[in-house]
């Protein structure tokens, strides 16, 4: 798909999604599965756009522009057809088998510079019910391959230390499983060295990502795991979802994401 603007595509030549773990609404892919098509945040499209000539261009999915979305006409309304705009980006799931997924929101503050105050209390009190506002991440979505996605309560009931030895250690110890616990460390290894490059960039990029997520997936099918030379292969990390991100020269590092990202880091060498 290529990153003109104008181009229109009919709602019924996409696919539904099925790796969503978090967010609202449907996301769409077309029929290569290479390719998301979401709802149009006019926010988020700003900051892909921003990220092109970025050094943080690389940690995050690849923006392939914007499309009108043909609605088709239903049979039972004299109304026409709508066409929606719709964000184009990077299906960072199309190499996997069978991928298990962790959705984790980053940072300390969850609404944006325009919340309204009514906003801000409801996004505080979910904050501190959550690990957000204690460690700066928490975890808002976890699919193991072939499960249902965990429930919303028990996601956010978990605590700094369970977060690590009820979410982290199953996730990664599907590695184990199959390659044993020194495959597993590389792959821990892996994802922390990721957040250790991710972080040195956020430290001067002059963003404010309030919201927004890290994607991690981790190939769960054993033959696809055994078969991959490069083990390496076998996880993927990128930051997602900047419907309240920002790019804002001038204004120093964001210190409460990086303070979110620096807990992250934390727990995970607890991993080794």
């Amino acid at each position: 798909m290529s990153q003109a603007n104008s181009a229109a595509i009919d709602k019924a030549d996409l696919l539904v999604f099925e790796h969503q773990v978090a967010g609202h609404g449907d996301i769409l892919y077309t029929k290569d599965k290479k390719v998301l098509v979401k709802p149009l945040n006019a926010r988020e499209n700003k900051f892909y756009q921003g990220a092109a000539s970025q050094p943080l261009k690389k940690f995050i999915p690849a923006y392939h522009g914007t499309i009108c979305l043909n609605n088709e006409e239903t049979s039972n309304t004299t109304e026409p057809a709508t066409r929606d705009t719709h964000i184009c980006i990077e299906n960072l799931a199309v190499d996997y088998v069978s991928p298990s997924i962790m959705d984790i929101k980053i940072g300390t503050q969850l609404y944006d510079l325009d919340a309204t105050a009514e906003k801000k209390i409801k996004m505080k009190s979910h904050a501190e019910k959550r690990t957000s506002a204690e460690i700066g991440f928490a975890l808002s979505g976890l699919v193991f391959a072939g499960q249902p996605p965990s429930e919303r309560p028990w996601l956010h009931a978990l605590t700094k230390e369970t977060v690590v030895t009820d979410a982290f250690v199953p996730f990664f110890g599907i590695v184990e499983a199959s390659l044993g616990v020194e495959h597993r460390n590389r792959v821990v290894r892996q994802v922390i060295d990721w957040l250790v490059e991710y972080r040195s960039v956020v430290q001067v990029s002059e963003t404010r990502m309030y919201g927004s997520s890290l994607l991690v997936l981790l190939e769960s099918n054993k033959e696809r795991m055994l078969a991959c030379k490069d083990k390496r292969d076998l996880v993927t990390v990128k930051a997602i979802d900047f419907a309240h991100s920002h790019w804002i020269p001038d204004e120093g590092a964001d210190s409460q994401y990086l303070f979110g990202l620096d807990n992250l880091i934390h727990s995970l060498k607890k991993e080794l």
